[in-house]
């Protein structure tokens, strides 16, 4: 098998301005002299990762880092690398750089360095820090105000550029040899966890830097609904199964996140019949994915689906956004959780990247579902994937 021998690619600089020039625009509206911007190492919770790597293309390893980004843009700005000095120097466009510490004395000391008195600061993934972190940065003397200010990079990273876009067609381009991986390796006798290494062995070598939640191969009957999740791939594949695959790849730090139903030998027409469902069900919700729809609008289309054809199945229909996390805003069939904004029922944008994820469940034969990502246009939502949209037989 051929390995990949290229290099992961970076941004152009292209991308770094454009971010900082909207961010800067917002910091501005509000009156924020800077944005300390907050990450943790990787996490499914939406917003741990991405946004310092966002803003700088440094990614948190180990522990947590903060950036440091005055309104003005006649200065840099400071980027705080984890405790592990796990960094590559040529990874960010960032100079002044400082291993991390005390987060609160290291803003101070910059913002002071560079002549700002008393600035008014905004805190991007004040969600991720612990309260005695926040706590510390609102009791500082030195800063005039502290206030949440997640909103402003969240609404950057919510609409993709030509270049996002490129890279989350790429990791779903690698996702599908792990697609056909599966159909051609599973067979009777083997267990779910060798497919789940065969799977992900492939993918690695076409060019995947990681997976971005654990790679899901579940077999057989499901009584309990969803107890896929947390089987640890045991079971041997027997003649006449299905199994549901969903997992996704990485490239260049963009995620993708696919899922499809497998059977080791034919389908039956129930299992025939669900599936269709789930097609109708997920080309409802891309059509309803328009530019200025809401979230929930798209939820309620998908759900019209399986009230006209299927009632009496348990089935969901959900989905979420797909970029620097697997799982980020904007959140679809979630908005009844009305404690946390993250999930708030959202207006769409044009070039937003979605997953599609509708479900059924049927405890005698197994679980049922097909996940895409799509791209919101003014119309619909473009696929951003070729993978056969079908139960895969397995050969």
């Amino acid at each position: 098998m051929e390995k990949n021998t290229t290099p992961r690619p970076i941004p152009p600089e292209g991308e770094f301005l454009r971010r900082l020039k909207n961010v800067r625009k917002q910091m501005e509206k509000r009156g924020f002299d800077a944005l300390i911007i907050y990450s943790g190492p990787g996490s499914l919770r939406f917003g741990q990762r991405g946004h310092v790597m966002y803003m700088s293309n440094y990614e948190p390893y180990f522990g947590d880092t903060t950036m440091v980004l005055p309104q003005d843009e006649k200065y840099g700005a400071l980027l705080e690398i984890d405790e592990a000095a796990h960094f590559a120097s040529n990874c960010t466009w960032v100079e002044e750089i400082e291993l991390s510490s005390n987060h609160v004395d290291t803003a101070r000391k910059y913002l002071q360095k560079i002549g700002l008195k008393k600035p008014k600061i905004g805190i991007v993934g004040e969600y991720s820090m612990s309260p005695a972190l926040y706590a510390c940065f609102q009791k500082e003397e030195a800063f005039a105000q502290v206030e949440p200010a997640s909103d402003i990079i969240e609404n950057e990273r919510i609409v993709k550029s030509d270049w996002e876009l490129q890279c989350i067609r790429e990791a779903s381009r690698i996702a599908k040899k792990g697609i056909e991986t599966a159909a051609r390796f599973a067979r009777p006798g083997i267990l779910d966890l060798e497919i789940t290494a065969e799977i992900e062995r492939v993918c690695r070598i076409a060019g995947s830097e990681f997976f971005p939640h654990y790679t899901m191969v579940s077999s057989g009957p499901d009584s309990k609904y969803l107890s896929w999740w947390w089987k640890c791939g045991q079971r041997h594949l027997q003649q006449g199964d299905i199994f549901l695959l969903d997992f996704g790849t990485m490239y260049a730090g963009y995620c993708c996140d696919i899922s499809r139903p497998f059977i080791v030998g034919q389908p039956n027409q129930t299992q025939k019949d669900a599936f269709e469902v789930l097609k109708q069900a997920q080309e409802a919700g891309r059509k309803a994915a328009h530019e200025g729809a809401l979230t929930s609008d798209v939820d309620q289309a998908v759900r019209r689906v399986y009230m006209q054809t299927w009632p009496e199945r348990k089935s969901w229909g959900g989905g979420h956004g797909v970029g620097l996390e697997v799982h980020e805003w904007p959140f679809i069939g979630y908005h009844n959780i009305t404690h946390d904004n993250a999930y708030r029922d959202t207006r769409l944008r044009a070039n937003t990247v979605i997953s599609l994820e509708p479900q059924i469940f049927i405890p005698a034969l197994g679980d049922f579902s097909v996940e895409d990502e799509f791209v919101v246009t003014k119309t619909g939502a473009e696929r951003l994937n070729d993978i056969p949209q079908e139960i895969i037989m397995c050969r």
